[in-house]
């Protein structure tokens, strides 16, 4: 099969790439929200100010939320490094819904705290948020492209081995014996 690159990368590599910057923005997302997230205090404030109970949980367990889902993220793309080196197409692909929950989840809790940041906090924050986001959709291009390439050779695989087991015949013939083996029978005598 012919190993068709994008941007000087193989689907293959590109995988393999995708789960390692996972790994690295994953952490680097953690340390800078640990910085202005982790100190939250939450009281009955945020009650007084009539916020739904959603947005009250979002704001409140914020950094658990963000915590939960950043160790879940590293555990998927380790996953997703082991799934490429085991050819296993399902693993590329829950690879891929879960990066889609994660950067929802992480958007949805940048816009509920995000009137509890500093400008220049809530600009950083933001900027983070394209680029990790953008980064992760062009990566998912190889994810998506490598599983569907180990989907068809599974799938190819399983064809001929169907066919061979056809070929192999039907059982209500017996076997014949070689005319060699006669051959060799007769002349050693």
């Amino acid at each position: 099969m012919k190993h068709h690159s994008w941007c000087g990368l193989t689907a293959r590599m590109g995988t393999v790439l995708s789960g390692v910057f996972s790994i690295m923005a994953t952490h680097m997302h953690l340390i800078f929200e640990r910085k202005h997230l982790g100190n939250g205090n939450c009281t009955e404030n945020f009650q007084a100010q009539g916020l739904n109970i959603l947005r009250y949980f979002f704001i409140c367990w914020s950094f658990q939320i963000v915590l939960f889902t950043s160790i879940i993220t590293m555990i998927a793309s380790c996953f997703l490094l082991y799934s490429v080196y085991a050819q296993i197409y399902e693993g590329l692909m829950s690879y891929v819904i879960w990066i889609i929950i994660y950067e929802s989840t992480s958007l949805t809790v940048q816009t509920l705290t995000d009137e509890f940041s500093v400008a220049l906090v809530r600009a950083m924050r933001w900027f983070g948020w394209v680029s990790r986001a953008s980064l992760h959709c062009f990566w998912l291009y190889f994810v998506v492209t490598h599983a569907q390439i180990i989907y068809q050779s599974k799938k190819q695989g399983n064809i001929l081995t169907y066919h061979r087991r056809i070929s192999l015949g039907s059982g209500d013939r017996p076997r014949r014996k070689s005319k060699i083996i006669h051959f060799v029978q007769h002349h050693s005598e």
